[in-house]
């Protein structure tokens, strides 16, 4: 419980810091949004680009337009857009709901393939067959998702994620690949790690089958790795959709973020990376809140 508290009281000022850093990047990196809504400056004069500026704020010190934010954003607030001049936050929850469930679908399709896979991998450890796995997934781990995505849109996938959830399901496994992988080799490891442990001996010394041992006994210890890497695997499932909804043309956050960036669209750009921080922080609380349901002797922790 304690751990949870100061878990939730760190992220308020972990959010700032976020926020301030991002903000900062964003604003000193090269390209100028009214130059950009300009068409790099053909035809237009410099008075005209410096009125956009004008009224886009962007003349004020940074100081200042960081304070302006932060007032605005308290309040849900992120501002217009400075391509189409629409609220942000508009623009962003049209497209969260299809990057929140194929983020979803993909970190579902993630453990359904790398619980068990790394659970048969642990179980045939020596085994020529889960040496040739373990290679195979070495292997498909170079592989890279855009090359994935590529191959499945050749496969015959919908383009522009029609056809409702089944239209997710080929972008969302091709976000899935890397993470699945991932997941399967820890979780392999970790149920070697306590294969030797003295309450297994304990079960196999009271007739329980290697199986059953490792399945009912091995793998409720060794789940604590897997619940921290979904939790940390959740930022890196968002920041990954930018690739995956690009190649697939699904318009979600990853989409919107990429469109954001040619256009150098302040707004909507630190809209995008306040929401991920406050996933990550999202995703850090609820990996505490499975500790406590996988592993009862947390629950007492004060």
């Amino acid at each position: 419980m304690h751990r949870a508290l100061g878990r939730l009281l760190l992220g308020p000022p972990t959010l700032l810091a976020v926020t301030l850093v991002t903000f900062a990047l964003v604003h000193l990196a090269p390209g100028d949004p009214a130059l950009v809504r300009a068409g790099a400056g053909r035809g237009v004069t410099a008075e005209l680009v410096a009125e956009d500026r004008a009224l886009a704020g962007l003349d004020r010190p940074l100081g200042a337009r960081y304070l302006g934010w932060l007032s605005r954003s308290a309040r849900l607030d992120f501002g217009r857009s400075l391509t189409d001049g629409r609220p942000v936050r508009e623009r962003v929850a049209e497209a969260l709901p299809r990057t929140a469930s194929l983020s979803l679908l993909a970190a579902l399709l993630a453990v359904a393939v790398a619980l068990p896979l790394g659970l048969w991998s642990a179980a045939r450890e020596g085994r020529r067959a889960a040496r040739a796995v373990e290679l195979g997934l070495a292997i498909a781990y170079g592989v890279p998702s855009v090359a994935v995505a590529l191959g499945l849109l050749r496969a015959g996938a919908p383009y522009g994620g029609e056809g409702g959830p089944l239209g997710l399901l080929a972008p969302a496994a091709c976000l899935a690949w890397p993470s699945a992988i991932v997941l399967a080799r820890h979780q392999r490891s970790a149920l070697l790690a306590v294969r030797g442990a003295d309450f297994l001996r304990t079960a196999r010394a009271k007739g329980a089958s290697p199986r059953r041992a490792l399945v009912a006994h091995a793998l409720p210890n060794a789940l604590l790795p897997l619940v921290t890497l979904v939790g940390a695997q959740l930022p890196a499932l968002l920041s990954g959709s930018v690739i995956v909804e690009r190649v697939f043309g699904v318009r979600g956050i990853g989409l919107l973020a990429y469109e954001a960036v040619l256009a150098r669209d302040y707004p909507t750009l630190m809209a995008l990376a306040t929401l991920a921080a406050a996933l990550a922080a999202a995703g850090v609380l609820a990996a505490d809140a499975a500790y406590q349901l996988v592993d009862p002797r947390l629950r007492s922790d004060t």
